[in-house]
């Protein structure tokens, strides 16, 4: 863990990029993975501000952190394709049965600003999850 509690960052990577999260759990590591995910291809600060049109619930069942991990972000880059509205966060809970439960905050296009390629997909040979004292910090590259 660094020295936040919580957070993210991207590193380049060929021609992807690589996000690297962190949190006290995997709740609030795979929020910041998200973020991070988001990151790449949005203005967080605009994206921040902007009014939510929809909220989607995703549930993911119990499990390995590393599938669940891998399934919300995948979840997000699906999101991003089809729909008419965009993910710029996430709220994730855990539930009492080890699934998660997540709600996505989605605006309107027009909303946000874009920074980057929109991400293509999430590698799964790239992804790794680790429960370290004093949290979790996970792993990830991100196809753009």
């Amino acid at each position: 863990m660094t020295a936040a509690r919580r957070g993210h960052r991207c590193l380049p990577h060929t021609a992807d990029v690589i996000v690297e999260a962190w949190g006290p759990s995997l709740a609030a590591c795979a929020e910041e993975a998200v973020a991070g995910l988001l990151g790449t291809c949005l203005d967080a600060g605009r994206s921040a501000a902007a009014p939510t049109v929809e909220r989607r619930a995703v549930h993911l069942p119990a499990g390995p952190p590393d599938t669940a991990l891998l399934a919300l972000l995948e979840e997000v880059v699906f999101v991003l394709d089809t729909s008419t509205a965009v993910p710029v966060g996430a709220a994730v809970r855990p539930a009492a049965d080890g699934s998660l439960d997540v709600v996505l905050r989605l605006v309107a296009p027009a909303d946000v600003e874009c920074t980057g390629a929109v991400p293509k997909a999430v590698s799964r040979s790239g992804l790794s999850v680790e429960r370290r004292a004093g949290g979790v910090r996970c792993t990830v590259l991100v196809d753009v």
